[in-house]
């Protein structure tokens, strides 16, 4: 049985000002106006796969507003408090049992994207393990469920907002996708008639030359591509969903991401997917993680790189190595995955780095997921073309063999 009484004592232990009477942080969760902006008691029993779209409008003074799933008991308990701040620039989300708030989660790789004076879209997606949050269209974060989500009764919202609106449905995938957060359709360089060039021919890197100007340690190894190319364009916007046609990755052919690694870089991941959801979880054929840092000390672009897949449900055995990655904090990169007869074989800055073996086959990949510390400046699909009057290609692993 549910025990409230062990449950807020662990939200005491791990609250501190909640000891205090929470007279430091309830101010926070206090509304100079109490009336709720939204209210609804008749939203019907929650199980796994109902979701909650809350829209409206930003006052254009907008400080913060909450959107609450409660509990109709004497306390009122709060399942679910999601709180964006907007002068801090994160959203809270927490749980009250008892008039008691528990401990605040703030953290999220996506970037806060509220504005005053914007419309916004929120939507909550109920599973068994956990809530799935996601903002305009954007998966932003998870919650763990804290107390029973099936006794939530009501849903209200508060704050410096207006003309907001509640969808109750009942969904098979995660996030409800906006135009603004759809996939964009990858630039496909695949000419099959052109399988061949001459190995004088240069690399072309399409980095704007503003994005190599960035300051950095430079190591005597530094092999970031240079580029001439000037634009005032700010790049892809991240998370970066990149469509490509149905089976479309095979064998001779690669994809091409250029960017530029952030200054004080933590990770960043790729994943080569079926599909845009996040839940249902998506099969992923290739999951690739520079994790920059768990690396022990050394050279500047040294990273623990993780390669995994996802598929029949879960993931399967991680490979894991401490490389010398050639990511710089702060410089531009080409990376490249290439497609050989059974594996995925990566190369930055035209440098052999790692290879997964294929799990499951690359023709099913029809999406290109990219989270993390980086700028992305291009993604394009393109031909690993053979090197004329030799049997390898231009992304060859010389560790391996010196044909393909």
């Amino acid at each position: 049985m549910f025990n409230v009484r062990v449950l807020c004592e662990k939200l005491l232990c791990c609250c501190p000002t909640a000891k205090n009477g929470g007279l430091n942080e309830a101010s926070f969760y206090d509304y100079a106006d109490p009336v709720p902006k939204y209210f609804n008691d008749q939203i019907g029993q929650l199980s796994e796969g109902v979701s909650f779209t809350v829209t409206g409008n930003l006052a254009v003074n907008c400080e913060r507003f909450s959107i609450n799933l409660v509990h109709n008991n004497e306390t009122r308990d709060v399942a679910l408090h999601i709180n964006p701040r907007l002068p801090q620039n994160y959203i809270v989300r927490n749980t009250k049992v008892q008039d008691i708030w528990g401990s605040e989660e703030v953290s999220s790789a996506l970037p806060f994207l509220l504005s005053r004076g914007d419309k916004f879209s929120i939507q909550v997606l109920v599973t068994e393990a956990c809530y799935m949050i996601s903002v305009n269209g954007q998966h932003f974060a998870t919650y763990t469920h804290r107390i029973p989500y099936r006794n939530v009764s009501i849903l209200e919202v508060k704050g410096d907002v207006g003309n907001v609106e509640m969808q109750r449905t009942l969904v098979l995938n995660y996030p409800q996708r906006l135009p603004e957060s759809g996939a964009k359709n990858i630039e496909l360089h695949i000419d099959d008639e052109v399988d061949e060039i001459d190995a004088s021919v240069e690399e072309t890197v399409k980095i704007p030359h503003e994005w190599c100007l960035i300051s950095a340690p430079i190591t005597q190894s530094d092999s970031s591509p240079k580029s001439t190319h000037s634009s005032n364009d700010f790049g892809l916007t991240l998370p970066y969903y990149g469509a490509l046609p149905p089976n479309s990755l095979v064998e001779g052919r690669c994809l091409k991401i250029e960017g530029r690694v952030r200054l004080l870089p933590h990770s960043f991941y790729i994943n080569l997917q079926k599909g845009e959801d996040i839940w249902p979880h998506p099969v992923v054929a290739f999951h690739l993680n520079p994790r920059f840092s768990k690396a022990s000390s050394g050279a500047i672009g040294k990273a623990v790189v993780c390669r995994n897949a996802w598929f029949d449900g879960s993931w399967a055995q991680e490979e894991r190595s401490e490389l010398d990655t050639n990511f710089r904090p702060g410089r531009t990169f080409s990376l490249v995955i290439v497609c050989t007869k059974d594996s995925y074989e990566v190369y930055v800055n035209r440098q052999f780095m790692t290879d997964f073996k294929y799990k499951v086959e690359p023709s099913l990949v029809d999406t290109v997921y990219i989270q993390g510390d980086v700028k992305l400046w291009n993604v394009t699909l393109e031909q690993n073309p053979l090197i004329k009057g030799k049997n390898v290609r231009v992304y060859h692993n010389p560790l391996y063999t010196d044909e393909y």
